[in-house]
């Protein structure tokens, strides 16, 4: 009887209790198992002023940012609550890779920095993505973009090329021609490698080995996207490119920076540029340019403005002398030294020379040839003795 008693009364109590839930759930809709998610009702993701139906007629773009919002609001409280998801079970968890541990001896790379820093970047990837569908939406409060850096090589070809400054091609004077790159680029350059450090140059205080020292000469350019790296590696293959092909003395570019250099070393000359030759020049030519002497054969005045009043000056526009008058002259040159009474001796080669002087001669260093005589003195030759 004590044991009928006691069945009887776990079969009541068994009956009470399931009584009991039907009359919680009574007028609820029975939530079916679905096997895309494990989550209970409590871990659901609760976004106000987002609806929890999606209205009919929307575009695609319209529902994947929908979609990518709520992964977002997802993460976000995951990573506030300190929800991360991993399993109590130490079993149940994924193999650990590597310790690394800081100069302190604490571990860096714990599962839960690591699955944190799975979160966020996985978030960065949402966000970037909801940008671009939405350019309105603004990220959580607490969302700090990671410090990625995108980062390539360029390599120097310094020993195909020894005579050639690449380096300095580069650099620039005073390192302005790689600032340039870097403003319009929005990227970080530098010369790394072999041959990029001056001989006697300072290196690190504790005498270990520069970045990147031991590899071959190479610019390393980093940037924030790969798109501003693609664009500075583009524009130094061309300063290469240029400097292999393109001979020094028709470097464009060495010629500006040698000007730039002048410039802020304070030895340039602006007006060097502006000289012109008459060939050059492509001013039109004035009315006293073109106005041409006919006595001095100088521009710029007429001839009777002309101060050089010498018989002597070759006119220009006179035809040359021919031999008849040139012979003409020596005749009358004759007769003039036989009226005198001095006749010139001929030479060996055919022409006359004067007689040597039959007096003293004066002393100077010019003895070979007489002074001239000036005609106000005497109208005879110095050697002739004038009669008393």
């Amino acid at each position: 009887q004590v044991k009928l008693v006691f069945i009887h009364y776990n079969t009541l109590h068994v009956i009470t209790s399931h009584l009991y839930h039907s009359l919680l759930d009574f007028g609820q809709k029975k939530r079916k198992r679905s096997r895309w998610s494990s989550e209970t009702p409590d871990q659901k993701t609760i976004i106000p002023g987002m609806p929890t139906v999606i209205p009919p007629g929307l575009t695609r773009d319209q529902e994947r940012a929908y979609i990518v919002q709520l992964q977002i609001e997802d993460l976000t409280r995951k990573l506030r609550t300190g929800d991360l998801g991993i399993p109590v079970n130490p079993e149940d968890r994924s193999p650990s890779p590597e310790p690394i541990y800081n100069s302190e001896g604490k571990r860096l790379n714990t599962r839960e920095y690591r699955t944190r820093k799975k979160l966020e970047e996985e978030r960065h990837s949402l966000i970037t993505e909801m940008v671009g569908l939405n350019p309105e939406f603004k990220p959580p409060a607490d969302y700090k973009p990671p410090a990625t850096r995108v980062s390539d090589k360029v390599m120097i070809p310094q020993d195909e090329y020894p005579e050639i400054n690449f380096v300095g091609l580069l650099i620039g004077p005073r390192g302005n021609t790689l600032k340039n790159i870097e403003k319009e680029c929005c990227a970080k350059i530098m010369i790394r490698g072999k041959g990029s450090v001056k001989e006697g140059k300072v290196g690190r205080k504790d005498g270990q080995m520069l970045p990147g020292e031991d590899e071959p000469l190479h610019a390393l350019v980093t940037a924030n996207t790969m798109e501003n790296v693609k664009k500075a590696v583009e524009q130094i293959r061309n300063i290469l490119k240029q400097g292999i092909e393109t001979p020094e003395d028709q470097n464009d570019l060495r010629k500006m920076q040698l000007r730039e250099l002048a410039r802020l070393n304070g030895t340039l000359r602006e007006d060097d540029n502006r000289i012109l030759r008459p060939w050059q020049s492509t001013e039109p030519r004035s009315i006293t340019n073109t106005t041409v002497c006919t006595k001095c054969g100088g521009a710029g005045h007429i001839s009777s403005d002309c101060k050089f009043t010498s018989s002597f000056a070759q006119r220009p526009g006179e035809p040359p002398q021919s031999a008849q008058d040139k012979a003409r002259m020596d005749k009358e040159y004759l007769s003039l030294m036989a009226e005198l009474g001095e006749a010139p001796v001929p030479s060996s080669g055919g022409g006359h020379s004067n007689p040597p002087p039959s007096g003293p001669r004066p002393a100077g260093p010019n003895n070979n040839q007489p002074p001239p005589v000036s005609p106000k003195t005497s109208i005879f030759p110095y050697w002739r003795p004038v009669s008393s």
